[in-house]
């Protein structure tokens, strides 16, 4: 073990290597990984034993299922999506964020739970302009809430599946507190908010060891691409597999690959509410927000729900960081009222698909009507991209 770690560090992953039990091999290398210095020289260091400590999880988490018994109660917890799924986000404190006068003022949903402790999830649908947006407030994330306080594994259980996290931050507290707990615990359950997937693919395989191939321009410019390369196959080794093919899109770091050997990870999109912007000193502590977080979140929304302060844009502002858009259906020169949500860079074909199998197989032609374009109506194929409110008309043979 290197000496850049220090004789704490040191010492914790002597602990760590003379564990007995899965749990308590966990809870050292955790202990362990919280004393690593980190810098620069460490850095492959922690991605190794990052591998590890995934690794040991995923073998605690087997066996926690192999031993629970099966239950016919549903989880209150378990929320079947309708629409697009928000989910409102706090840290625990008493009195409450807001959340719920937020999920209030948009949907005008459990105005009778305003004030009060929210055990369990509530929910309201917002409609804007014909789109439908269920809005989930969530009861506080505690600390610890990612090994199961206060019910914190079903509460990040649904946040992996929604489709955007709105965290919601008290203005008149000291908001990095709040941030701090809300993305350790999201982090600690392997959620990472507002990044794109590693450009990497790991595909095992049956010999040939493991072999890293750097196939872009970006990729082979990554420095020091021996020492990386070397790096990979021990995370890999260590995660187990002795076998396979590692393929770089672009530049990536060795916790990159972490990542990607971890299959718990998911990429969420969030954002930032700012709550209670009616009292005194907010206005500061808002700007102060969103100086320090603007880079990681790009929407950033300072709300008063008493002085009624909130983005008449909402939706769109949905749309947008969610990367969908609307396209409008037609038959028989009749639009619909409601549009379809796909997501940005679609085509004729997606929307086909979207609507019935049948569209697709017996699809003859579409006619797409663009405004603010010089040809409004064409007559496309399969591959025609759409774009943001596009109306669309598909033929079949």
């Amino acid at each position: 073990m290197s000496s850049n770690i220090g004789p704490e560090a040191q010492a914790a992953y002597q602990k760590y290597l003379d564990a007995s039990t899965i749990d308590e091999k966990i809870k050292r290398l955790e202990e362990f990984l919280s004393l690593v210095p980190k810098h620069k020289a460490t850095e492959n260091i922690v991605a190794l034993n990052k591998s590890r400590l995934a690794k040991l999880r995923k073998q605690q988490e087997e066996r926690r299922v192999r031993s629970k018994s099966i239950s016919k109660l549903i989880s209150p917890f378990s929320i079947k999506k309708e629409g697009i799924q928000l989910i409102l986000i706090s840290d625990y404190y008493v009195p409450g964020v807001g959340k719920t006068s937020l999920l209030n003022h948009l949907t005008h949903a459990a105005k009778e739970k305003i004030g009060k402790f929210t055990a369990i999830p509530e929910i309201g649908i917002y409609e804007y302009n014909k789109i439908r947006f269920q809005i989930v407030d969530m009861p506080s994330l505690m600390e610890g809430a990612s090994i199961g306080v206060g019910n914190g594994k079903e509460i990040l259980s649904q946040l992996r599946s929604c489709d955007l996290i709105c965290i919601c931050v008290d203005l008149s507290r000291d908001y990095e507190k709040q941030m701090d707990l809300i993305l350790n615990e999201l982090s600690s359950a392997s959620i990472r908010l507002n990044v794109d997937p590693p450009p990497i693919t790991i595909d095992k395989t049956g010999s040939n060891k493991i072999q890293v191939f750097y196939l872009t321009r970006e990729a082979k410019k990554i420095a020091n691409i021996d020492e990386l390369t070397e790096n990979i196959k021990k995370v890999i080794f260590e995660n187990g597999i002795r076998n396979a093919v590692v393929k770089l899109f672009g530049k990536v770091r060795i916790n990159d690959v972490v990542d990607a050997l971890d299959p718990s990870v998911v990429y969420k999109k969030a954002i930032i509410f700012g709550t209670k912007g009616d009292l005194p000193d907010t206005e500061d502590h808002f700007d102060d927000l969103k100086e320090q977080y603007s880079n990681e979140f790009k929407i950033i929304i300072g709300t008063s729900v008493k002085k009624k302060e909130f983005p008449d844009d909402f939706g769109d502002l949905i749309l947008e960081i969610l990367e969908k858009i609307k396209i409008y259906t037609m038959h028989a020169s009749e639009i619909a009222e409601k549009p379809l949500i796909m997501n940005k860079g679609s085509l004729v074909k997606d929307v086909a698909l979207k609507i019935h199998r049948s569209f697709y197989d017996l699809f003859d032609y579409a006619i797409v009507i663009r405004k603010g374009v010089k040809q409004k109506k064409k007559r496309v194929g399969l591959d025609y991209p759409l774009k943001d409110n596009d109306i669309i008309e598909i033929h079949i043979i």
